[in-house]
């Protein structure tokens, strides 16, 4: 008999059978979960997809190209005159339909989509053409339809993302039902990005061949003749870089841009828009790039123009750059546009030969370190193929700001001051040899160095005091009173009150321990520094930082116009570097230098704060000059070579150019020249016209340097110093002798060491 049921058995009904059939019924609940949750899942996404296109299709949308971006304006600093205007770095130029050859739109739908005339804007063939080459491991190709892209670029961005392309979808279809093919072709054509920061035909037509886009079968090179194959060949050339003009740039791989070319005239003939003997013809037509640039816009100021510009672009950065060409910006900058003529024509009526030397010059607001004024002399000579330089070349090396040059004597004022701040007194008389012999701590064998600087006459010795010695520039004084007071001190005075330097392993490149630190040797200053650091010192001893521009405004069509946007104004930036009462004893020095000393070129009708500098050889020439009513400004003019030779043979003393000479002259035909603009007018400096400055009659002559040394005169007393302003408490505004506007809160006086460059 069988038996049943005995331990060990596997069949129905054992406690094993009962644990599978657990577990598979389990399995199966969790699949139809599972399967409820995908299938909510899927009813979910399809509603919410269709709820999403629904409101797409439905909602109000602008289907209007959008404007071209637009030029930023820069105004003087009257608010009122336009001087130059800053162009988009892209180039954009919406045309009208009648302007774009009937071969051109052909040419873009037989390279980008073909059956452009055929579908409702969105084209399920190419869509699934595109998908089966990209499973198959094919030639990747695009699905996305002319007008697909069209809304791509103006609405929905590049977002790689499945949102992104049904949005896409949804507005090409709607797209299409608004519009007719002919104009949605036309949008597109005027917003296609073709390389090199052009977008649309016209502007890729003016770039690459030299003609406008209703132009494009013109050969300029044969009377202007119309060339249909010329046309053709232009035509297909810039269809065939549209799906990557960054891949195929014609400008970088004329080879890769030609195989596009090729491909786009084939897709022609298979459409029939062209016959094989005319794609043949075409692609045999040179059409190599001529990459014509837009000539820069004229003005006045191209120097301060560039300058602006790279601030501007510094400023409109990342998420803001759409704003600096979109928002029609109205920049108030800080120039006058006056004296920029006169400053201009000045250095260019003194140095009027491409032989002369190279120069600078720049005018600062002793005030409120407002820029006022900037002109440049660049020249260099023909190297092979390429062409002399003789003048300041757009968005290149701006003399006014880059060039670090020598100080010379112009560094005078600064040991003086550091001296007074010490306890000596403008009427201390010190003797000056000729030349003087100081010892050389760097040179000790054989026998111990010495450091002999001379002054530049040989008949300049004897006498001095400290205010004379400033005024005839005495080298055989500044040199050993800088090492008296300590060199470091007048270094780290010159870098607080605005001087800038080269750096070097994140630290000033100005050494005080060279010998000819006096001289101002080792202090290689811009002009535009040197200028803000004389302001300081006719200031009162405020430094404040230059300015470019006072605010940048959004909409309208002058500076006043619009809102003010927010973080672009640009307030008085003022700290107090030197007591008022040391600053106006040095100011008043350097009058004496003007008055009769080495800089009486540069005199004018009303008072002039200045010094000359020359280095060694006439290497570099400066004068800075400074004025407060009615001008307030100062302003620095710089001359020599960029190879640091010698400015002989020229003019001035004994055949050189000294501070004291031509660079003097250029400060004195600015103001005659601005004399001249504003005669009958009231001065955009002042609140007269600088015409109108009395001299008074009966002044006496004060003999000139050249007329002292000619004839011996006996020593003279002390001069006394002028009275010196109250000093102000720290926090307090500082007051000034003239009817400029209060500066602002200044902070107390530097304590020592050297403030960053």
């Amino acid at each position: 008999m069988a038996s049943t049921g005995s331990a060990g058995s596997s069949g129905p009904g054992t406690r094993a059978d009962r644990t599978v059939a657990a577990r598979r019924h389990r399995r199966r609940r969790w699949v139809r979960t599972l399967a409820r949750v995908v299938l909510v899942g899927v009813l979910a996404a399809l509603v919410g997809t269709g709820t999403f296109v629904a409101g797409l299709l439905a909602a109000p949308i602008d289907f209007a190209v959008p404007p071209p971006p637009t030029s930023a304006l820069l105004f003087a600093a009257d608010g009122k005159t336009q001087f130059a205007a800053i162009r988009p770095a892209i180039r954009r130029e919406v045309v009208p339909p009648g302007d774009i050859p009937a071969v051109m739109r052909q040419a873009i739908i037989a390279a980008e989509d073909e059956r452009f005339l055929a579908h409702r804007g969105v084209d399920p063939l190419a869509v699934i053409r595109a998908a089966y080459r990209d499973l198959t491991g094919g030639h990747t190709q695009g699905g996305s339809t002319i007008t697909q892209q069209y809304v791509k670029n103006v609405y929905v961005g590049d977002d790689r993302t499945a949102l992104r392309k049904i949005k896409e979808a949804a507005l090409a279809v709607r797209l299409e039902q608004k519009l007719a093919k002919a104009q949605i072709l036309t949008d597109y054509l005027n917003v296609l990005y073709l390389g090199n920061g052009l977008y649309g035909v016209q502007a890729a037509s003016r770039y690459y061949f030299g003609v406008d886009i209703k132009d494009l079968d013109v050969d300029r090179s044969r009377g202007n003749r119309h060339d249909a194959n010329l046309g053709l060949a232009r035509a297909s050339l810039l269809a065939g870089i549209a799906p990557a003009p960054s891949a195929w740039n014609p400008v970088q791989d004329f080879a890769s841009a030609r195989g596009r070319q090729q491909y786009t005239l084939n897709q022609m003939i298979k459409l029939g828009f062209v016959s094989p003997d005319e794609a043949s013809t075409a692609f045999g037509r040179t059409v190599t790039p001529v990459k014509e640039a837009p000539p820069e816009l004229p003005t006045n100021a191209p120097e301060f123009t560039d300058l602006m510009k790279a601030q501007l672009k510094a400023r409109f950065s990342g998420a803001q750059e759409e704003v600096l060409f979109q928002g029609g910006l109205r920049v108030r900058t800080t120039l006058d546009q006056d004296l920029q003529t006169a400053a201009a024509r000045a250095l260019r009526e003194v140095l009027p030969n491409d032989s002369d030397p190279e120069g600078a010059l720049v005018a600062v607001d002793i005030r409120n370190g407002d820029v006022k004024a900037m002109s440049t002399l660049l020249r260099r000579p023909a190297v092979g193929t390429t062409p002399a330089v003789t003048s300041y070349q757009r968005n290149g090396y701006n003399l006014a700001t880059n060039a670090q040059r020598s100080t010379g004597s112009t560094i005078k004022p600064f040991t003086l001051a550091v001296a007074l701040q010490q306890g000596h007194s403008l009427d201390e008389y010190r003797y000056a040899p000729q030349c003087a012999r100081i010892p050389d701590a760097g040179v000790t064998a054989p026998v111990p160095g010495f450091y002999t600087p001379c002054n530049a006459d040989v008949r300049e010795s004897g006498m001095f005091t400290l205010r004379r010695a400033l005024a005839d520039s005495i080298n055989t004084i500044y040199v050993p009173l800088a090492i008296e007071v300590g060199r470091s001190k007048v270094r780290d005075l010159m870098l607080q009150a605005g001087v800038k330097v080269a750096i070097a392993d994140g630290k000033p490149r100005f050494s005080a321990t060279d010998n000819s630190f006096g001289l101002g040797t080792s202090a290689e200053v811009t002009p535009l520094s040197l200028a803000n650091a004389y302001a300081t010192l006719v200031n009162h001893g405020v430094h404040t930082t230059p300015r470019f521009f006072t605010e940048i405004r959004s909409g309208g069509t002058a500076a006043s116009d619009g809102r003010v946007l927010d973080g672009f104004s640009t307030p008085v930036r003022a700290n107090r570097v030197l007591p008022a009462g040391i600053a106006d004893q040095v100011t008043s020095a350097m009058q004496d230098v003007v008055d009769h000393g080495t800089g009486t070129a540069a005199q004018q009708p009303f008072p002039v704060y200045g010094k000359t500098g020359t280095t060694d050889d006439a290497g570099d020439a400066w004068f800075v000059g400074c004025a407060r009513a009615p001008q307030y400004v100062c302003i620095a003019t710089w001359m020599g070579y960029e190879d640091h030779r010698s400015m002989h043979d020229i003019g001035g003393q004994n055949g050189l150019i000294f501070g004291g000479t031509l660079p003097a002259k250029v400060f004195a035909r600015t103001f005659e020249i601005l004399r001249e603009i504003q005669a009958g007018r009231p001065s955009a400096l002042g609140s007269s016209p600088a015409s109108a400055v009395p001299v008074v009659p009966g002044a006496p002559v004060v003999p000139s340097r050249r007329q002292r040394l000619s004839s011996p005169v006996p020593l003279q007393p002390p001069v006394q110093p002028s009275p010196a302003a109250p000093v102000p408490s720290p926090g307090q505004p500082v007051a000034t002798q003239s009817s400029a506007p209060p500066l602002v809160p200044i902070s107390p006086p530097v304590a020592g060491g050297s403030p960053p460059p």
